[in-house]
């Protein structure tokens, strides 16, 4: 059963005051909305004892003081990656790891989560950012609507997005209960593509070949100056990886007159493709693909069936709300 809820002393006063005036009890419950019960032995206190103040409440006393609790809150604000045990030892309380939680949680709202991991950005970063939100912040969603973004990312044969796992005492070692793991999966990467008006192109690279300067520029000659026309795209997104501002990429895209967008650097949070590229493995994983070539397939029917023009189009349209979340934060990592 849980605990009942103490009435304050005005509410008290108050049903005195009008037990003092003669009214019924049933009244008073419904005038204050507190049942007949509490009200009952509120006016038997008053009768038997001439005051209607609480009796000291029964139940162990708290181990700990507000001043202790406080000491508790500070040194988790100051070192947010303190545990329970750290927080004891630094306070020198007596109070137990367990109760420390509980104040922690109760009191303050605090409570131990898995933290977010985000690039490490420093202050020129963080200023790049901030000064590329000013300058596109009056951008509308139909401005955005001409921008191709692309990007690329790496698929795994083999892999598993669980964290948790729900199992019965004694079964931490049951194969049910554990996440298979594989020292070198067969992995491919892929050049992507997309905008307001939907997906783009995909490109496969080959496995024993790397992202550098001339395969970039073999995939932008290959698929941006069609997918761009295709998606009615006047600027074209990339961001700051050495491959994408090697002479001859930028050299190549001067002479076709593709409009590069000036990107900082750091920011997957900025590039919503990265949104997709998640969707998308999230999609392809529950195919389990023995091999690359059943892997390069449900990467490619995943995108081509999965990944809607709607989809697309709301990621595109939260571009305004990405860099107001990045002013708010000074240049910081935000959740996107």
């Amino acid at each position: 059963m849980g605990k009942a809820k103490t009435v304050t002393p005005r509410k008290r006063a108050i049903v005195v005051q009008y037990i003092k005036d003669g009214v019924k009890q049933s009244e008073i419950c419904k005038k204050l909305t507190l049942s007949k019960s509490v009200v009952s032995r509120i006016a038997s206190k008053f009768w038997s004892s001439g005051t209607s103040e609480a009796g000291k409440s029964t139940g162990r006393p708290r181990i700990t003081t507000r001043r202790e609790d406080n000491t508790f809150r500070r040194c988790a604000v100051i070192n947010p990656t303190y545990s329970s045990q750290q927080i004891k030892v630094e306070t020198c309380s007596a109070a137990s790891t367990r109760t420390i939680r509980r104040r922690l949680f109760n009191e303050f709202g605090l409570r131990a989560c898995k933290p977010a991991k985000k690039p490490l950005l420093n202050h020129q970063q963080r200023v790049k950012r901030k000064k590329f939100c000013r300058k596109y912040l009056h951008w509308s969603p139909q401005d955005w609507s001409r921008v191709l973004f692309s990007d690329e990312s790496t698929f795994q044969q083999f892999n598993s997005s669980a964290t948790y796992v729900r199992r019965p005492s004694g079964q931490r070692y049951h194969h049910r209960f554990t996440i298979p793991t594989m020292k070198h999966p067969a992995q491919i990467m892929v050049w992507g593509s997309f905008s307001a008006g939907g997906r783009g192109s995909l490109y496969f690279v080959d496995q024993n070949k790397k992202v550098n300067a001339a395969e970039y520029l073999n995939i932008l000659q290959n698929k941006l100056l069609l997918t761009m026309r295709l998606h009615s795209c006047s600027i074209f997104q990339q961001d700051s990886a050495p491959s994408h501002t090697a002479r001859v990429v930028k050299g190549w895209l001067a002479a076709n007159n593709v409009q590069v967008l000036d990107w900082p650097g750091n920011s997957p949070d900025l590039n919503q493709i990265e949104n997709l590229w998640m969707l998308l493995k999230r999609k392809v994983r529950k195919y389990h693909a023995k091999n690359i070539p059943e892997l390069m397939y449900y990467i490619k029917r995943a995108w081509c069936t999965e990944m809607s023009a709607d989809i697309c189009k709301r990621l595109i349209f939260s571009m305004p709300k990405r860099l107001r979340q990045v002013l708010h934060n000074k240049g910081y990592a935000t959740k996107y």
